[in-house]
Formats: C-alpha cells, structure tokens, sequence
C-alpha cells in the first residue's frame, strides 16, 4: 500500500549523490574577500605525509588583493617523485619555518574569509590534521573548485586545473607549486 515492493536477497542503501561544493556556515559572495589555497605535501596521507609548501591569495571580485607563500621544513626528505612533480628538493625547504609556524602565518592570512582550493577535501585534510597536532584549528567556511567544475562544466570529462586552464584560455603556470596553483584557481573560479 505504500509503492514499495519487497525484493527478497536484494539489499539496498539510499546515499545523497548530489555534489556538494560550500562547507561551512559562514555566508558569503564575491563581492566579499576570499581566500584562495592550495598546498603541496610529501604524499597523499595527510596522516602520515607532511605539507611542505603553503601558498594562498586573497581575492574579491576576481582581483588579486595579497599573497601569501612559504615552504615548509617537512622534517623528513622529500621523496624523490615529490620532487620530479612538484620541484621542491630538501635544500628549499631546509631553514624554512617548521608547520606550526607556517600555519599560524597561514591561519592569519585567511582571517575569518571563507577558503577556496582546488579539490578542497585534499588541501583541508592536510591543513585540520597539521592544526590538530599543533594544537590551533583550521574553523574557515570552504569552497570546492572542482566540485563546481564538475557540476558547471559538464561537457569536460577532466576537471583538474591543467585541463580547466585549457578550457578557459588562461596563461600556463607551473603546477604543483602552491601559489601558482592558488593563483590558477583563483582565475577559473572567476
């Protein structure tokens, strides 16, 4: 009586597909300032990889109003496939601010501005768990670019910031460095 029909041995489980792109409560526009971020990392497990570069832009209405940008000493070498993608070798980082300094500095740029990145779970994760082992918190409403993309840009079948720069005609940059890929973003979300 209720449209539901009983398949016995099928087990089925509803999950919310839709894509979600905003996380957090904090309201904002583009008129408003924003913080565009990206970082890179020694590896893909913000549990046992370390962040080694930190990069960041404040923008409003498309316009790049500061710059943030600062390597980080890892503490640990950086794998040798680390270096071939991103260029960052064990000599830049040595003498760089140790990850609760950097963070700190980083933390002070966004202020309470909401956060932009390019596949934002990745650059969070990493930014909640380096915060949470040095005892501040990473509170800031963020914004996932490539979620966007996939969403606005349905004819692409690649959402990554080299196709995207492709796509929307923009300048060539060097990516997997943290300020270039903030300042790439930063153009493909306006």
């Amino acid at each position: 009586g209720k449209g539901i029909k009983i398949l016995y041995g099928v087990e089925a489980y509803l999950v919310d597909d839709t894509a979600k792109a905003v996380f957090g409560d904090k309201e904002c526009g583009f008129d408003d300032e924003y913080v565009v971020f990206d970082i890179e990392t020694t590896g893909l497990s913000s549990v046992t990889d370390k962040i080694i570069e930190i990069g960041a832009v404040i923008c409003r209405k498309g316009e790049i109003l500061d710059r943030y940008d600062t390597f980080v000493d890892p503490g640990t070498p950086i794998p040798a496939e680390i270096t071939e993608l991103t260029s960052i070798t064990d000599e830049m980082v040595r003498g760089a601010p140790k990850i609760k300094q950097a963070l700190m500095e980083f933390l002070e740029f966004c202020g309470d501005r909401a956060a932009v990145a390019h596949n934002a779970s990745f650059d969070t994760g990493f930014i909640r768990t380096a915060c949470k082992e040095n005892g501040l918190e990473f509170r800031n409403t963020y914004i996932d670019t490539l979620a966007m993309s996939r969403f606005a840009n349905t004819d692409l079948k690649r959402h990554n910031l080299d196709a995207l720069k492709e796509y929307f005609d923009l300048e060539d940059f060097h990516h997997h460095r943290a300020c270039d890929d903030a300042e790439i973003t930063a153009k493909i979300l306006t």
